[in-house]
């Protein structure tokens, strides 16, 4: 992480509770995560550019459940519309809503739609204003 920080990339971004770094959520061009470009499950299957990817969510065990997840995915959608992204693109869980990937109900919640269905996850889409 430090070696991607230090080139210049923003491979997410922090929530913070009074000071304190509380969550984090990993955002980036779709490109940027060749584990995804080479999944036969995740790889795009479109011809849509600018998509960002939101692939993992960490909070603070004391802190879940509190609205953090949320912030975070609202704040990583507005970082990525911000820097040009047509859309986000997320991969939530079918049925565990504790997912290290989100759930799928956390990002209908937040506005995102279901492109298609893999074994255990829902491929899912926000596009930018």
């Amino acid at each position: 992480m430090k070696r991607i920080v230090s080139a210049g990339s923003e491979p997410g971004l922090l929530a913070y509770a009074d000071g304190v770094a509380v969550g984090w959520v990993s955002i980036a061009p779709r490109e940027e995560y060749a584990a995804l470009l080479r999944s036969p499950q995740y790889r795009p299957r479109d011809e849509d550019e600018n998509v960002w990817s939101i692939v993992c969510f960490t909070i603070d065990k004391p802190l879940r459940g509190d609205g953090v997840v949320d912030a975070l995915l609202e704040g990583a959608v507005a970082h990525a519309c911000a820097r040009g992204a047509s859309a986000v693109e997320a991969y939530g869980h079918a049925s565990d809503r504790g997912d290290y990937m989100g759930s799928r109900d956390l990002y209908l919640t937040h506005g995102f739609e279901p492109v298609r269905a893999t074994s255990k996850r829902r491929v899912m889409r926000r596009r930018c204003a």
